[in-house]
């Protein structure tokens, strides 16, 4: 099963509204206390792709850091090359740190 927030968010992106789904990353990885335990994916690839994204977009640097990482070692496990927050996104991002 694929989590809908990962298409709302990326929807969200295509749309310009980061701010909106860097939250709904946040929340899927339970980097907030906004969704149930049991809901939360941490480390999940595809939010990880986003929230990476979204920090890029408004020029966090710390954070952004750490998170690159996280991504780098997440794509790691993945089977299929990992481009885009969700595969419904009509654009893939060309992040600086895994492109």
């Amino acid at each position: 099963m694929h989590p809908p927030r990962h298409a709302l968010a990326g929807l969200l992106m295509e749309q310009g509204h980061y701010e909106e789904a860097e939250q709904i990353y946040r929340d899927d990885l339970g980097l907030s206390s906004r969704i149930q335990r049991c809901a939360q994916h941490p480390d999940n690839v595809w939010a990880l792709h986003g929230l990476v994204e979204c920090l890029e977009r408004r020029g966090d640097k710390v954070e952004l850091s750490i998170m690159q990482w996280k991504l780098i070692r997440a794509q790691k496990l993945a089977d299929v090359p990992i481009t885009s927050s969700c595969l419904c996104r009509m654009k893939t991002a060309a992040l600086s740190c895994c492109a």
